[in-house]
C-alpha cells in the first residue's frame, strides 16, 4: 500500500493552515509575556464562571461537534449552535461586569463596557469556535482521506477519524487561545484599547 502522489497532495494542503496556526499559537506561548484570555476587572475572591469552571468546556462543543462529524454529521450544526451560546453568554457577562464596575468614567461607561463585550467577542468566537473548530475539522478530513488512500474506510475503522479528532482537541486549545490573544492584541484591541485607558478612573 503506496500512498499516491494525489493523496499526499491533499494531505499537505488540509494540513498547513492548522499546523501553521498551531505552530504560531506554540511560538507565542514561549513568550515571557504569555498570559491567559482576558476578562473583566472582578474582584479577587469572584470566579468568572465562563472561563473559569466547566461552563468553559461549552465553548469546545464545536470541536467535539467535528470529531464526531463522520459518524453524526447531523450533531455538527447543533454543537456550534452551543458554542456560539455560550461565547453570547460570556460576552453579555463581560459586558454587564463592566458596566457594573468601578473601572470607567461615568460618561464613558456605556461605550467601554460595550467595547469590552465586543472585545470577549471577538475573542471567544476565535478562540472557542473559528481556530479549533477548523483544526479538529481539518484532523477528520486528513484522517478519512488517509483511511480511504488505505482501503481502510467503513467497518471499525469509522470510528478512527472520531478517535483521532478528540485526541487532538487538548493539545489544540492552549496554543489557539493564546495565538487569539495575540492577534487581538495585534488588531482590535490597538484601536480600542488608547480609548479605555483615557476613560479609566
Amino acid at each position: 500500500m503506496v500512498m499516491d502522489f494525489g493523496v499526499l497532495t491533499t494531505v499537505s494542503a488540509d494540513a498547513a493552515a492548522p499546523t501553521a496556526l498551531l505552530v504560531a499559537g506554540h511560538h507565542f506561548m514561549a513568550r515571557p509575556s504569555h498570559h491567559a484570555a482576558p476578562a473583566a476587572e472582578a474582584k479577587p475572591s469572584e470566579i468568572d464562571v465562563y472561563r473559569e469552571t466547566f461552563l468553559r468546556y461549552a465553548g469546545y462543543s464545536n470541536e467535539l461537534g467535528e470529531a464526531f462529524g463522520p459518524l453524526l454529521p447531523r450533531a455538527v450544526p447543533f454543537s456550534y449552535v452551543v458554542a456560539i451560546i455560550y461565547v453570547v453568554a460570556d460576552t453579555i457577562d463581560k459586558s454587564r461586569k463592566a458596566y457594573g464596575g468601578a473601572k470607567y468614567e461615568e460618561d464613558a461607561l456605556t461605550a467601554c463596557a460595550l467595547i469590552e463585550g465586543l472585545d470577549a467577542l471577538i475573542w471567544q468566537l476565535a478562540a472557542s469556535v473559528a481556530l479549533p473548530g477548523f483544526t479538529i475539522h481539518q484532523v477528520v478530513a486528513i484522517t478519512v482521506t488517509l483511511l480511504e488512500s488505505f482501503e481502510r474506510a467503513g467497518g471499525a475503522y469509522d470510528v478512527v477519524p472520531t478517535l483521532v479528532g478528540l485526541a487532538a482537541i487538548p493539545m489544540i486549545v492552549e496554543p489557539l487561545d493564546e495565538l487569539a490573544e495575540v492577534l487581538m492584541e495585534a488588531g482590535p484591541r490597538k484601536l480600542w484599547g488608547p480609548y479605555l485607558d483615557a476613560c479609566r478612573l
